[in-house]
């Protein structure tokens, strides 16, 4: 078993079926009616999931489970992927023992968007790029930090420079002091051929 682990074969196979997986869950929308499409993609992504469960007790089989120094969960990797599969196996059971339409199974349904995160596990190329903007946060801690200063000394300026020079009632009625005495009191210009205001109408 460890020699299959290791195959790039394999890894390709699960990566395709990732990939595969998450077209299927983009095409199982809440608008889909039809009942053989929606038992299709069912039965679609209950066999995907048996591959994934199927993937995950081969590695702990050959890795070992947590006792160890480079057993299955020693990878923070594979414990998104263990998670994944722990909803998975969650939801069938949920579904098994009160049925699939009670609103808080279709929400652990739900987790199984969680599914295209697999794809950062198997790929090299976007572990690199995960791990370097999470090594980036810090840092990115003092550029917002410098942005809301600035935002904030903009917003005092804003207020102090604009407060309730942007609006202006149309009403000429003297006794208007606030805004909400102004709502709906607006005065419509009539105007001639040549443009100029004839009579005002309320």
């Amino acid at each position: 078993m460890k020699s299959l682990i290791e195959n790039p074969f394999f890894e390709g196979f699960i990566y395709h079926i990732i990939a595969f997986n998450s077209l299927i869950l983009a095409l199982d929308t809440p608008m889909l009616s039809d009942p053989y499409q929606q038992k299709t993609i069912k039965t679609i992504l209950d066999i995907i999931s048996i591959i994934f469960v199927g993937e995950f007790l081969i590695k702990v089989i050959v890795l070992g489970f947590c006792i160890g120094p480079r057993t299955y969960l020693k990878d923070n990797w594979n414990i998104l992927d263990f998670i994944i599969v722990f909803f998975s196996i969650v939801n069938w059971v949920l579904a098994a023992l009160v049925g699939g339409d009670i609103a808080f199974v279709r929400g652990f349904r739900a987790l199984r968007a969680l599914r295209p995160l697999r794809m950062v596990s198997k790929n090299e190329g976007i572990k690199t790029v995960v791990n370097s903007l999470l090594l980036s946060i810090p840092a990115l801690m003092n550029v917002l930090l410098i942005i809301l200063l600035f935002l904030l000394v903009f917003g005092i300026l804003g207020v102090q420079l604009f407060k309730g020079g942007l609006g202006k009632c149309n009403d000429t009625d003297p006794s208007i002091t606030m805004r909400t005495q102004c709502i709906d009191e607006y005065i419509v210009p009539v105007y001639d051929e040549w443009g100029d205001v004839i009579v005002n109408a309320t």
